[in-house]
């Protein structure tokens, strides 16, 4: 008996832990800074659009690839908790009647009853963690998994947004594209007046024309364009195309505030995929402990107690109890259960090296989302320039038309690169909108509100 309670309290020590999982070496500041505004959590209130906020809303709640997340976040959840089973002692009840009977002759019968109660227990004392282990190993494949719930949240808030931005770019382009084609209809009016007077030639009809033709196929183009973004913010919510209500998403808003980048580390907390390689960084730790683990005796008990008799009201008249203790350990195994070791550390050495790919690939990500969005600012503002000039050019070559010393190629060639930059215009805003929103998510905003962290039933132990 004093045996026994010694292993007992050998239970709760672990021989085997993982190592500590190093960090890789982040640099101290970003090299570029966007600006000095605090980013909020749901940035994308910032654009001002309260039906993008609905959006938001109802897709945190019912879109399929967040239910999807949840579904394997439980299913995480489950063999954690069943995992974590495997440290308590295994009971089993049973219950059994019999009845026989035989003739002699066809006359005499006799008759026999029997009844049984028993129980039987059965414990793994877990004297070198290895049951511990694998429970530690599957809390954080859990907690891996609920990060990739958040992951899928920051991924899914971006893709609205994007799809947002650019329908309302779509729509934004389609009015520019018809207003074009009616001043481009007018003008073809007034040269169809001027060459009734003999002041315009038939080409310049004709190239007029054309025009107002090509206007035609643009917008046929757009409002197809329309519809495919229209249908993919339905699918994103998990909806029927022409469900949704869109119709508020017609104009651009305006950018966003430039956000305060921060410090690299702040990546470590705020990015859900850094946090769920990281737990299974520690996963693998712990899954080497146990194969260490397994190489070692185990000592399982087993008890049993029974009950039997003739009749239900002497049945517990007569019992039998056994306990027994068995130990096991390996002696030939060809070699399987080192492999096993072996083959747990170069897992963890390649999680270790995917951990280090994941931070570097977010500070990437970072860097190159201010970048973009810096050099996107530079390029709306040059590009107003340039609308601006082409403006004036245009204006000046309609005069001189008008006064008969210029052709009407030169007037119809700056009137085409005006539309045309209106145009891109449009496009290079939405680029600078889908450049902030891709930032936004590379600084891990968007996720905390809708998925916070919930209380801990299972605590990881990390390494």
């Amino acid at each position: 008996m004093r045996l026994l309670v010694f292993l007992f309290l050998l239970t709760g020590c672990h021989a085997f832990a993982p190592e500590p999982a190093p960090q890789p070496r982040l640099p101290d500041a970003y090299r570029l800074e966007a600006g000095g505004h605090a980013l909020a959590e749901q940035w994308w209130k910032d654009l001002g659009s309260p039906e993008l906020d609905a959006l938001m809303v109802e897709a945190f709640s019912s879109a399929p690839d967040l239910r999807t997340a949840l579904a394997r976040l439980e299913q995480a959840r489950a063999a954690a908790a069943r995992t974590g089973a495997s440290l308590w002692p295994n009971l089993t009840g049973g219950a059994d009647a019999a009845q026989s009977w035989s003739k002699d002759k066809g006359r005499n019968v006799v008759e026999t009853d029997a009844y049984g109660l028993s129980l039987a227990a059965s414990y793994e004392l877990d004297l070198w963690g290895r049951v511990r282990s694998l429970r530690t190993a599957d809390a954080l494949e859990a907690a891996a998994s609920r990060e990739d719930l958040r992951a899928a949240v920051l991924s899914l808030s971006g893709e609205i947004a994007q799809a947002w931005i650019s329908l309302c770019s779509a729509r934004q382009q389609l009015a520019v594209l018809e207003a074009q084609q009616r001043t481009n209809a007018d003008i073809e009016s007034v040269l169809t007046l001027r060459f009734s007077n003999s002041l315009a030639s038939a080409l310049d009809i004709l190239q007029q024309r054309e025009a107002v033709a090509e206007d035609a196929t643009r917008i046929v183009a757009q409002q197809a364009e329309v519809a495919r973004l229209e249908n993919r913010l339905n699918l994103l919510l998990g909806k029927a195309p022409g469900t949704l209500d869109l119709s508020a998403a017609k104009q651009l808003p305006e950018p966003l505030p430039l956000p305060r980048t921060g410090l690299p580390a702040d990546l470590l907390e705020n990015r859900p995929d850094i946090r769920a390689s990281w737990q299974r960084l520690l996963e693998a730790g712990w899954d080497v402990a146990a194969a260490r683990a397994d190489r070692m005796p185990a000592l399982r008990l087993t008890g049993r107690f029974e009950q039997d008799g003739n009749d239900v009201e002497r049945i517990f008249d007569n019992w039998l109890a056994s306990l027994a203790a068995a130990l096991t350990a390996p002696i030939f195994d060809g070699g399987s259960r080192a492999a096993e070791v072996r083959r747990q550390e170069a897992v963890r050495a390649e999680r270790l090296a995917a951990y280090e790919k994941t931070v570097f690939t977010a500070l990437s990500e970072v860097d190159t989302g201010v970048n973009d969005v810096l050099s996107q600012f530079d390029l709306l503002q040059a590009l107003d320039v340039q609308l601006s000039a082409a403006q004036s050019a245009l204006e000046s070559a309609r005069v001189r038309y008008q006064n008969g010393v210029l052709e009407y190629d030169t007037v119809l060639s700056l009137l085409l690169k005006v539309q045309n930059l209106e145009r891109l215009r449009v496009q290079e805003q939405a680029s600078l909108l889908t450049s902030q929103t891709g930032l936004c998510r590379a600084l891990g905003r968007g996720w905390r509100q809708a998925f916070p962290d919930p209380p801990q039933t299972i605590e990881p132990e990390a390494s």
